[in-house]
């Protein structure tokens, strides 16, 4: 038989009301000491709260939903691994849907969650979503006045009726950051490979690059920057179309293109960073084990989802509350993926 929490009560010689509020994470002036007791215990009788049960009477799930573009970008999985850990934390949690960033699955799974009765939405939409199709994912959810948080995301859209609360790094900084750093070394040829220039966030990092460079008076070139997707193939090839002009680095706007910029540069035997300098944005994982570790701008990921679940919950337990934008500093992180321009040799002749 299921172990209750008048079970517990009567194993730790509390009352039902005190083990209630512990297990429920319901705020209370409950010592430390005996919370502890109260877990230990039911960590001992293998206690498992009946959310069924719970729902019917709070007309909760104690569920979020999690809707990201790319489960295979590590940048990505950071958020949902931290999102799902601190909701784990506060007794909630997560139901992870991947779209694959097409946008109109964004619509599909905020109906699929809404059957699922979650509390809340984390929200990364699709970095190719029109205006139209994320007008139609707000629109499934203004009449259940569900709280939604974008991750990485700025919308505002009438079709919702509000500006939503939004948790991310700043971009234009992070380019900026990334730019100023090859300048530094001496860099005045330097190509950008954007992202969806459809996403806001692809938009600030090329705009941080731009501010970079007019601060160091040079003139902004549009045949030196590229629009990409976020994903190492088109790193690949259109950092070709870059050296072909004769480029001494590159700026890639996430980790996964700059991988791509690496390869093209192995295939034409070219050296880094002698030959070409490279500069990604994210930090992720893999970054420092190229032969030639990656110089990149740091995203926060981890602490990205952490505080966007955070959020969440927040405005799931204290409805109406004013919910404020949050965004984190990015941090540039030198590795041995830029040097100084080799003078002997053009980075576009093999």
């Amino acid at each position: 038989m299921a172990t209750t929490i008048r079970d517990i009560a009567q194993k730790t010689g509390l009352s039902v009301s005190t083990v209630s509020l512990v297990l429920n994470h319901k705020k209370h002036r409950i010592s430390k000491e005996t919370c502890d007791r109260v877990f230990a215990a039911a960590k001992e009788m293998n206690y498992h709260p009946n959310h069924a049960a719970v729902s019917l009477i709070t007309k909760r799930t104690k569920a979020i939903g999690l809707i990201i573009p790319d489960i295979t970008n590590m940048f990505f999985a950071e958020i949902a691994k931290g999102a799902e850990t601190r909701c784990q934390e506060l007794g909630f949690s997560v139901f992870l849907c991947n779209t694959n960033d097409k946008p109109e699955k964004d619509v599909e799974y905020v109906n699929v969650l809404l059957d699922r009765g979650v509390d809340g939405f984390l929200l990364v939409t699709s970095f190719n979503a029109s205006e139209n199709m994320a007008a139609e994912c707000f629109k499934a959810l203004r009449p259940t006045e569900k709280p939604i948080v974008l991750v990485d995301r700025v919308v505002s859209t009438e079709e919702y009726g509000t500006s939503l609360p939004c948790v991310q790094s700043d971009n234009e900084l992070g380019g900026y950051l990334a730019t100023k750093h090859l300048l530094e070394l001496g860099h005045r040829s330097i190509g950008c490979i954007t992202g969806p220039m459809g996403a806001q966030s692809s938009q600030h990092r090329l705009f941080g690059h731009i501010r970079a460079l007019q601060e160091a008076g040079i003139t902004f070139n549009p045949a030196l920057v590229r629009e990409g997707n976020y994903h190492t193939q088109t790193g690949f090839s259109l950092s070709s179309e870059l050296l072909d002009q004769g480029v001494t680095a590159i700026f890639a706007c996430n980790d996964m293109m700059a991988y791509g910029v690496y390869r093209q540069a192995s295939q034409r035997g070219m050296r880094v960073p002698e030959d070409l300098s490279i500069v990604g944005f994210d930090d992720l994982p893999f970054s420092e084990f190229a032969e030639a570790p990656l110089t990149t701008v740091k995203q926060p990921a981890y602490l990205i989802g952490e505080c966007a679940a955070s959020k969440i919950i927040g405005m799931i337990n204290n409805p109406g509350e004013v919910q404020e934008n949050v965004q984190f500093k990015p941090e540039l992180i030198v590795r041995k993926s830029t040097s100084k321009p080799n003078q002997h040799k053009g980075a576009g002749i093999l």
